[in-house]
């Protein structure tokens, strides 16, 4: 193991815009980070910091959200992952996809599955329990705030929803300085629905999935049900987290990343 390189920041040109990245670490094979929805890269500092001793580490701002300029289109994302490998002289990665995030994850493991070294699911709605569920965000009620110009409100609302209110009560500025950036955009378009069960089940990659132990009920049943959907998956809890597990119980979700790296890796 060597020592982290320092981070540093880069644009990647994709289409209609620029991704804003930032990257630690050095070697052929990234783990890229996609954040979650209204949140942007910065929630992924614990991660740069130990994960980069490792392996690289690229955390995007996903179009539409932090300091990326590429407008909102979760459907042209999996594109972005090619983008970013080519950038960086990278034939496959492992990609971690944050709640919305994954996905992007699951559509880019789905399209390119030759580029796809193992995949990180984290909090994520798919699957049967997803889709036989109603919504657990009321993401038609925010779209109206925004398009009504009350993105104010919208983003009050969101700060007290279960997934974003933090088990630790001290990463809660980082969260407010994300929320404080988002700027709505991606709730004026309309989103392509998600793949189906019988597309998971088709994904032949080695694949973690994550739910904190103070995650929403939802959203751990839904963890149970992908680790048993997905032909390569593990399920792994981290003690301590909540939705936002990475950041309230850091080190554990560390740990949980490094075996599958290793077991990847192996």
């Amino acid at each position: 193991m060597t020592a982290a390189l320092p981070p540093v920041k880069r644009r990647v040109p994709v289409a209609g815009g620029e991704l804003e990245v930032e990257v630690a670490g050095g070697g052929k094979a990234p783990l890229i980070l996609l954040h979650g929805w209204t949140l942007d890269r910065r929630m992924w500092r614990p991660q740069l910091e130990s994960l980069s001793v490792r392996t690289m580490i690229v955390a995007p701002d996903r179009r539409g959200h932090g300091r990326s300029s590429a407008p909102p289109a979760i459907e042209r994302e999996a594109d972005d992952i090619v983008a970013i490998l080519g950038a960086f002289g990278a034939t496959r990665a492992v990609v971690v996809g944050m709640s919305q995030a994954g996905r992007v994850a699951v559509d880019f493991a789905l399209r390119h599955p030759a580029l796809t070294a193992g995949l990180v699911l984290h909090g994520v709605r798919l699957g049967r329990i997803a889709e036989d569920a109603g919504p657990d965000i009321p993401m038609a009620a925010y779209s109206a705030d925004v398009a009504a110009g009350r993105l104010d409100d919208m983003k009050q609302e969101w700060r007290e929803h279960p997934l974003t209110r933090p088990v630790d009560p001290a990463v809660q500025p980082i969260i407010d300085d994300m929320l404080s950036a988002y700027d709505g955009r991606d709730l004026l378009v309309d989103a392509p629905a998600p793949p189906d069960v019988a597309a998971l089940a088709s994904i032949d990659a080695p694949t973690l999935v994550i739910a904190g132990e103070h995650d929403t009920p939802f959203r751990k049943r839904i963890a149970d049900d992908l680790a048993a959907t997905l032909p390569r998956a593990r399920r792994a809890e981290i003690a301590g987290g909540g939705h936002l597990c990475n950041l309230c119980a850091p080190d554990a979700y560390n740990r949980a990343m490094a075996e599958f790296l290793e077991d990847i890796a192996a």
